[in-house]
């Protein structure tokens, strides 16, 4: 079981860091739209939610890859709890100023990212499987 937690929240964390680290690049490929207290342009959201994308792919495979069994649940689970965090961020920053439809496409994002990175693990044999929770 512990082993099980570890995998979804590893995962998860390891996205939030990966995308954080987006940041510099993305600061970089659009200067001054990634700026405290400026709402970046479209092309620049749309890129980080291209990042977004790839690094929620990334993740849920890296939570399949590492489920010590039924990777489907580790995913799913790593898929609740994206989603959730991701309405609270949604709730907290509706009326900020920034583009609905930037944070709305995240939570669109999220479940085909995870199924998408869990379809890209495959299907564990049942000998790997069983060597894997050993």
């Amino acid at each position: 079981m512990f082993k099980s937690i570890a995998v979804v929240v590893g995962s998860y964390l390891l996205s939030i860091i990966l995308v954080l680290g987006t940041d510099p690049i993305l600061s970089r490929i659009f200067p001054g739209d990634f700026e405290r207290g400026h709402i970046p342009s479209t092309n620049p959201l749309l890129a980080s939610t291209g990042f977004f994308l790839l690094i929620s792919v990334f993740c849920a495979w890296v939570c399949a890859r590492f489920a010590p069994a039924n990777r489907a649940k580790h995913v799913l689970w790593f898929f609740v709890v994206g989603e959730l965090m991701g309405a609270a961020a949604t709730a907290a920053n509706w009326n900020k100023g920034w583009p609905r439809w930037y944070f709305v496409s995240w939570l669109v994002v999220w479940p085909i990212a995870c199924w998408i990175g869990l379809k890209l693990a495959g299907e564990r044999s049942a000998s790997a499987s069983a060597a894997a929770s050993a």
